[in-house]
């Protein structure tokens, strides 16, 4: 009976407004969880992996409805204990491109940043302290939603980034016979392009 009190409340919640984002609840949480609730207030959210002071988890006891899409698969970030992240795959480019013409309605024109080398292409929008990112790798076809709350996020982009050691940048001298090369190179490519190749 619990659980389908859950479920008919989380419908009813996230069928109103066509689905998950009012700006002033995505402001102060999302789904129903507050930014930065320390995990050990959630009992029945589940682990699913992490690192010391990174963990992700989902919530068994709540079936979602999506953009439409019944219980899509929903994961929690924590950072150092606190709710800093959710994620949502996104199955199907019909449902991606309904995401992304919602997100748009309500937060404007995303910023967007193709990745060509690894074929992925990522939507970006802010609203007060969210980052909300919409990504599309091509080669796999996967597809993800994600919301971040970016005062925990920053600082955990921020001690990451302290952990990756610098690496020297490697001197090179080139040689005579390496400079030969590259001005004959050049060469062959001012020919080319005056013949329009």
């Amino acid at each position: 009976m619990v659980k389908l009190k859950i479920a008919v409340y989380g419908l009813a919640f996230l069928i109103t407004g066509s689905g998950l984002l009012h700006a002033a609840d995505l402001a102060d949480g999302f789904l129903g969880l507050k930014w930065g609730t320390n995990i050990s207030a959630l009992p029945e959210f589940k682990k699913l992996s992490g690192t010391d002071d990174v963990g992700y988890y989902q919530n068994p006891t709540k079936i979602y409805t999506v953009f439409e899409v019944e219980n899509p698969a929903v994961i929690y970030g924590f950072y150092k204990d606190q709710f800093f992240a959710t994620y949502i795959q996104v199955d199907t480019i019909r449902v991606f491109n309904r995401v992304k013409d919602h997100i748009s309605e309500k937060f404007g024109t995303p910023k967007t940043i193709l990745k060509m080398k690894i074929n992925q292409t990522i939507y970006r929008w802010k609203h007060k302290d969210i980052k909300i990112k919409l990504k599309l790798f091509e080669t796999e076809g996967k597809m993800k939603l994600a919301f971040y709350y970016r005062p925990l996020s920053n600082q955990l982009n921020q001690a990451q980034r302290g952990t990756i050691p610098e690496t020297p940048t490697p001197i090179i001298v080139p040689d005579d016979k390496l400079k030969q090369d590259a001005r004959n190179s050049r060469r062959l490519n001012e020919a080319l392009d005056v013949m329009g190749f």
